[in-house]
């Protein structure tokens, strides 16, 4: 449910602003729309910090504590949070330099590998200066056979399908086609020795970042404190003046938490007025509806879609229109059964909605699975004789040929889906005449539903079934525009029904998908149980076993993901446009963002 809101102006003197946004920050009920453009450097500086804060946060998260090094309770009082930061990351740019000095020594150290380690550049320059030159190069073992015969080329001994090759010459611009090892100007133990001394800078680093994992709690209670002041210095940099003695700030309230404001703005001596909002487009959006409806929530966020101040919360509709599509998509009652125990085992880790909406996800999969005896796609399983049972037949994945029947059932969801969205404005325009042209709508939903059987799946429809056009038409044409100009209002109707028509049509037979896309996923999951298991598993040796097994995993978790992907594609489509458009919902709102000051975490 779409919560009604007040829009607010609140008044207070300069010398008490900040204690006014404080004590507002810590009720937490205004969304606050900024009154002058807010653009300081105070604010881009507050920004910055949280960004070096959080950055240095990242850095002791990723941070492993070396072996036997526990993470130390210890008093931090004192510490400068601004000074470990910087220290930290400074550490980040040490390591990072550290690392790259080794990999460019291990590079250089790769070339005495394969040259040996009493190669000297010194030896090598000597023979330069008596006139005998080197090249030194790596080439492939197939390139062999290419190398010219009239020139001194020694080879040496092969080294992961590379062959060292040496090219002995008294012209000094001579040399092959092939790239040349480039010789390191440091000797082999001289590098080994910096490698060292490196390795002993990156663990003194590891040790720091040790002892300084034990200040997060400090630099996480920092963190929040600069969001604190950033979102005060907004909200302050935002308010109105007046002549330089009154501050005041405009924003939006829930209906229901009037009266709490009140109460507090008494206490404080506040100045403010309460009234209608004079802008619609720019109401925030606050929805709040019962636990079991809120599970949708997730999803709603997921997608990044707010329905606007005056449109319909759809929440409890794409619930359950949502759980019904998942469990059509994914139809395998095995991968339901994988979803729930996995919710389960990393229960913890979840959001308490998105772990409840995706026990109701699986749920309803089992249960489609279970009716249509679809288990990872195997067939064998679905005829256990305990199993056999809950089958229906005509939604059943194997051996029925129900395809028509599945279309039919598709169509039949379609219909009943934008039926039920004009139904809903059918109510939301009870006191206009536009809510006739709603039961129009209705009718010519179903008069599309027969066409839909019709031309695609040559099911002939009830001889009065074009009663519904007639009327639906009728009604849609005349009661669809409210205007002082009747002519012109049904001239706009006449002129609007074409396309409405052929995209009801079209917005129909769009959730053949339901069954289309189902179907691909039993038959793609079958497909991998032939293909590996073609025999089953009688015969098979351990090693067989173990293998079809790694191959059945890696093609059944491939399928779980191409459903996931259809579900996004799919059953978030059918809702967000097919159902959505019906129910002519933009969803052009904005969230309700209260301005809210956290309290600092206790240790």
């Amino acid at each position: 449910m779409i919560v009604r809101m007040k829009e607010i102006l609140l008044f207070t003197s300069v010398y008490d602003v900040d204690d006014t946004i404080q004590r507002l920050g810590e009720l937490g009920v205004v969304d606050i729309k900024e009154v002058n453009p807010t653009n300081s450097d105070a604010i881009d500086r507050c920004k910055i910090e949280i960004e070096d804060t959080n950055e240095a946060i990242k850095i002791l998260d990723e941070h492993e504590l070396s072996d036997n090094q526990g993470s130390k309770s210890f008093d931090t009082n004192g510490k400068d949070p601004k000074r470990l930061i910087q220290r930290l990351l400074k550490s980040k740019i040490v390591k990072k330099n550290i690392l790259k000095s080794i990999d460019e020594i291990d590079d250089q150290l790769g070339f005495y590998k394969v040259w040996g380690e009493n190669f000297s550049k010194k030896n090598y320059e000597f023979l330069e200066r008596k006139g005998i030159y080197v090249r030194l190069y790596l080439i492939d073992k197939s390139l062999l056979k290419t190398l010219p015969d009239d020139k001194i080329i020694i080879s040496f001994k092969e080294r992961d399908n590379k062959v060292p090759i040496v090219l002995f010459t008294q012209t000094k611009t001579e040399r092959l086609i092939y790239k040349e090892e480039e010789i390191p100007n440091l000797s082999y133990s001289a590098l080994k020795n910096i490698k060292y001394r490196k390795e002993r800078q990156l663990t003194k680093v590891a040790a720091f970042l040790d002892e300084y994992k034990n200040y997060k709690p400090l630099l996480e209670s920092y963190e929040q404190f600069l969001q604190n002041r950033l979102a005060s210095e907004t909200a302050i940099e935002g308010m109105g003046d007046i002549q330089s003695k009154v501050k005041y700030l405009r924003g939006f309230i829930p209906k229901d938490l009037v009266s709490e404001f009140k109460k507090v703005a008494d206490q404080e001596v506040w100045g403010y007025a309460i009234k209608e909002p004079t802008n619609i487009e720019e109401v925030p959006v606050y929805i709040k509806n019962p636990k079991w409806i809120s599970i949708i929530n997730p999803m709603m966020k997921f997608i990044d879609i707010v329905p606007g101040y005056k449109e319909i919360d759809v929440s409890i509709y794409f619930l359950i229109a949502f759980a019904l599509f998942f469990a059509m998509l994914v139809g395998d009652a095995g991968y339901g059964i994988i979803f729930l125990v996995l919710t389960f085992i990393f229960r913890k880790k979840m959001a308490p909605q998105l772990r409840t909406l995706i026990y109701v996800l699986s749920s309803s999969t089992i249960v489609w699975g279970v009716l249509s005896g679809t288990y990872f796609g195997a067939e064998q399983i679905a005829q256990l004789p305990f199993l056999k049972d809950a089958v229906i037949p005509n939604i059943s994945s194997f051996g029925v040929d129900n395809v028509n029947f599945m279309m039919f059932l598709s169509f039949l969801i379609g219909a009943i889906h934008l039926t039920v969205a004009h139904v809903i404005r059918f109510f939301q325009f009870i006191n206009s005449i536009k809510a006739i042209s709603e039961i129009g709508w209705i009718l010519l939903i179903w008069g599309l539903f027969f066409v839909t059987g019709q031309l695609v799946l040559g099911d002939t429809p009830p001889v009065w079934y074009k009663w519904l056009f007639i009327v639906g038409v009728s009604l849609v044409i005349l009661f669809s525009k409210e205007s002082n100009n009747f002519l012109k209002s049904m001239g706009a109707s006449i002129a609007n029904l074409p396309l409405s028509l052929i995209n009801g049509f079209s917005d129909i037979v769009s959730y053949v998908r339901l069954f289309a896309v189902g179907m691909a996923t039993a038959a793609v999951a079958a497909s991998f149980n032939n293909m590996i298991l073609p025999d089953g598993v009688v015969g098979m040796g351990v090693l067989d076993f173990i293998m079809a097994a790694i191959a059945l995993l890696l093609g059944h978790t491939l399928n779980i993901a191409l459903a996931l992907m259809a579900v996004l594609v799919h059953g978030i489509r059918l809702n967000t446009l097919e159902f959505a458009g019906h129910l002519g919902i933009q969803f052009s709102g904005e969230a309700y963002n209260p301005f809210k000051l956290t309290l600092n975490k206790k240790e």
